[in-house]
Formats: structure tokens, sequence, C-alpha cells
């Protein structure tokens, strides 16, 4: 429901961040609902609108910068030609460039995430 209600603004509010975060922080059973929330979201995220992509991307964002989310989550998504599509591309890249500081967590894992993916494609 709070994704729901998060993807429905006009604008991504941090309101939504903050109360996921803190869900996550009080019961680890919380944690487990978003991260099969993150998995459902991006095995479907073909269908949003642009908007509704971008508040989730922002919304899953805050949740990893703050650590309310464990990275393991980022193993669902496949960095390959095949098995993304347009829309995971740009949910990935605003997933990556939002955070919390420029030299947050989320910008270290994406350049180590670029070395790797460069390296195998060599």
């Amino acid at each position: 429901m709070l994704l729901e209600c998060c993807s429905q603004e006009r604008t991504y509010l941090r309101y939504y961040g903050l109360l996921g975060q803190r869900f996550c922080m009080i019961n680890k059973v919380h944690q487990e609902n978003f991260e099969k929330c993150f998995v459902q979201q991006y095995s479907m995220i073909h269908r949003l609108e642009t908007n509704k992509l971008r508040n989730v991307a922002k919304f899953f964002a805050h949740l990893l910068g703050t650590d309310a989310l464990p990275w393991h989550v980022l193993a669902y998504i496949r960095l390959t030609e095949e098995d993304t599509t347009s829309s995971s591309r740009i949910f990935i890249k605003i997933l990556f460039q939002v955070s919390e500081k420029p030299s947050d967590k989320i910008s270290d894992f994406l350049l180590v995430s670029f070395v790797s993916f460069t390296y195998l494609l060599w």
C-alpha cells in the first residue's frame, strides 16, 4: 500500500521513503515484504508510466541508501542486453543516481558493478 501511494504522487516525496525505512527497521517481516515488492516491481517495471517508475526507483534507492533494505536484492537484476528493457534500464539508472550523498554506498556499488560488467565484456 505504501509503495502504491508513493507511485501515485506527482513527484517523489521523501516521506514515503522514511516510512518504508522505519517499517524495515521495526520488524524484519516488513523488510522481507519490501524485498518481495522490489522483485515484483522490477519484474513488472515495463508496465509502469515514467513518473511511477521514477517514484518507485527513488523509493527503493532511499531504502537501499539507508540500509533499510539489504543489498542482496540487487542480485535479482541481470545487466545483460537480453534481460533488460528500456524501462528497466531507466529504473536502474534512477536507482543508482539517487542517493543521500554523492559518495554514498550506491555510488560505490555502481562503480564496482560497472567495472565488473566491463571486465566481463572483454
